[in-house]
């Protein structure tokens, strides 16, 4: 009896230190988010990850006590300390991606690992990987420790501190639930810090019982039905011309790499071929988004359903339709994001070439050779359209000594050990090392197009996905915010026959459809396949840009951007900055100020779909 009861209070230490640790994680993957929050947002985050952190250890216990029931007390000690490890790790997992990216494990992160190609496009290292397995040992041993050595005494009042915790886990989903109902933002933003945090919304409630929601209903993004793309079908003029189509596309290509610095061959190529515009943003902050908007035409939302009913953009049915011999080369898969589902659908597979080994600049060099072989080989009087996506500017950026323009680069990039305040700077040069490399390989391409005279006949694409930030406003990477570095990107096209020159006007990823398919015949308004307008049109027709993530929509405009999220809508969810990524001085007059603009936004986001299907 006495050896039972030792080991229930071994068990119950145990878990009063890992509701202590748990806690303290929680804290540490909000640190960027406290300062920023008033005080009763604070509050809020440490209710919230005090009660998220009782219900975890509760839940284990609980569970873990009917093992024991069942098969023994050593076995019950033996999986809580097991399943305590695992969810602590996966805490500190979320912690480093929260502080780095700005999202959590997620529907994201999930599609990341289950898709094939995901975990590759996250470029790990040996070193990184390594130093995950020692933390995770550790973690183990940590716990394995307190387990054996801590001792349950008891505690005056330790039945009002239970009591205390259950308030907190009941407190604080009647304080978010009311939050929701009243559009009260600290205490919605403050959520967003906790990790798994899981909303409860009192809307059917509210509803039954007459109590008005501050709710923007008619601002919501999450717009979805069957697809009505395009919305007429594709009309060309007879004897339409048929010229080359060359799309070149770099990961994680941002505006300011396009100097004559670091990109010579790019800059020199826009000086005397192409238009270069100064002012464009892709149509996401990552590549599934990027790519997308840049093919169809269309902003995020429209991701999901195109991928549900494998539909393929118009661009690459007219390319197809009128026999144009297909040369796909990616640095990467196909497969991650799911473009070979998407863009790439109806592609034959013996056109699509990946490759995915060794260092992202190695990939490069190995597939621009591939493209060039590939257009040697195109026969007279067959139009082509060759598309390659480089990854040389792929964190974690690699590139070849003769590369190396910014001496003073970070030698390793540990993912588990870096410090990003101390190392952002060496960082970034590698960075830049890196897209000086990408410049060489677009060199190859460029000189070979104009060596051969193609470029009489070829339309040349060059941009990136998406940005790349370095912590200039909080972030480091892509796929977290809507900030300029993340979605600001370099364009450079080619019109044989146009004479070079400079665009400064706002345009986007959106836009670049609208262009190419008048130019390849097509007489149909660009309101029948996209939502952008022509990149050579002296101005937009609308005043503002679309810019998606996995979860969230953004609007730009000239002076205000607008998140908000795809699986939720409403402004008690909208993010609200200027242009600039400063925050706003009122968010309510801006929020006001923008409704008309934002009511267009609604037609964009539900345009292509059949509402009545």
């Amino acid at each position: 009896m006495q050896r039972a009861t030792a080991s229930e209070a071994r068990l119950r230490a145990f878990y009063l230190a890992n509701l202590l640790l748990l806690f303290v994680i929680q804290l540490y993957t909000a640190r960027t988010a406290l300062p920023g929050l008033p005080a009763d947002g604070r509050l809020f985050l440490l209710t919230a990850a005090l009660g998220y952190s009782a219900l975890y250890v509760g839940l284990i216990a609980g569970l873990c006590r009917l093992l024991g029931l069942v098969l023994g007390r050593r076995l019950e000690q033996m999986v809580a300390l097991l399943v305590l490890s695992l969810l602590t790790i996966l805490l500190l997992v979320d912690s480093q991606i929260y502080g780095m990216y700005g999202f959590h494990l997620n529907g994201f992160v999930w599609n990341l690992i289950t898709t094939p190609g995901g975990i590759e496009s996250m470029g790990g290292s040996a070193s990184t990987s390594l130093t995950v397995a020692v933390i995770c040992l550790l973690v183990l041993m940590i716990q394995g420790a307190v387990l054996l050595l801590t001792r349950f005494r008891p505690v005056p009042g330790l039945r009002y501190m239970a009591a205390i915790l259950l308030l907190c886990m009941v407190g604080e989903r009647a304080v978010y639930g009311f939050s929701h109902l009243k559009g009260y933002r600290p205490v919605l933003m403050a959520a967003q810090s906790v990790p798994f945090y899981q909303p409860t919304t009192f809307r059917r409630v509210a509803e039954e019982w007459g109590v008005e929601m501050t709710r923007g209903s008619d601002l919501q993004a999450d717009v979805k039905g069957r697809l009505d793309y395009p919305g007429n079908p594709v009309q060309l003029i007879d004897d339409a011309a048929r010229p080359n189509v060359m799309i070149l596309v770099a990961e994680s290509l941002r505006w300011d790499m396009l100097t004559p610095e670091i990109m010579p061959n790019l800059w020199g190529f826009a000086e005397k071929h192409g238009t270069r515009f100064t002012d464009h943003i892709s149509g996401g902050n990552g590549t599934r988004m990027g790519i997308f908007s840049l093919f169809y035409g269309l902003p995020g939302n429209y991701w999901f359903s195109v991928l549900d009913e494998r539909r393929s953009p118009v661009v690459m049915d007219l390319l197809q339709e009128e026999d144009y011999r297909l040369g796909l080369f990616t640095s990467a898969n196909f497969s991650y994001p799911e473009f070979d589902r998407t863009v790439f659908v109806n592609v034959p597979k013996e056109s699509m070439v990946s490759d995915d080994n060794e260092e992202g600049w190695k990939r490069d060099r190995r597939n621009v050779t591939r493209l060039l072989k590939w257009m040697g080989a195109n026969p007279d009087g067959q139009p082509f359209m060759g598309f390659m996506f480089f990854e040389s500017a792929h964190a974690r950026y690699y590139f070849p000594e003769e590369s190396v323009i910014r001496e003073d680069y970070l030698p390793d990039m540990n993912y588990a050990t870096m410090d990003l305040e101390k190392d952002i700077g060496g960082i970034f040069n590698r960075y830049v090392n890196a897209s000086h490399h990408l410049d060489q390989q677009l060199g190859r391409v460029l000189s070979e197009l104009e060596e051969r005279g193609r470029l009489k006949d070829t339309i040349v694409i060059i941009t990136g996905d998406h940005g790349e930030e370095f912590m200039e406003n909080g972030r480091w990477g892509h796929n977290s915010e809507f900030h300029r570095q993340q979605i600001h990107v370099p364009l450079v096209m080619a019109v044989p026959g146009r004479p070079p020159g400079v665009v400064s006007r706002p345009t986007s990823h959106l836009d670049v459809m609208p262009t190419l398919l008048p130019l390849l015949g097509v007489t149909n308004p660009a309101s029948d396949y996209a939502i952008g307008t022509s990149l050579f049109a002296p101005r937009r027709d609308q005043s503002y840009r679309l810019v998606a993530s996995w979860d969230a929509l953004a609007y730009v405009g000239e002076d205000y951007k607008v998140a908000m999220p795809l699986k939720a809508g409403g402004l008690s969810e909208m993010t609200i900055s200027r242009v600039n990524d400063l925050p706003p001085e009122d968010e309510g007059v801006v929020l006001a100020k923008l409704s008309d603009a934002l009511a267009s936004v609604l037609k964009d986001i539900s345009r292509f779909f059949n509402r009545s299907g």
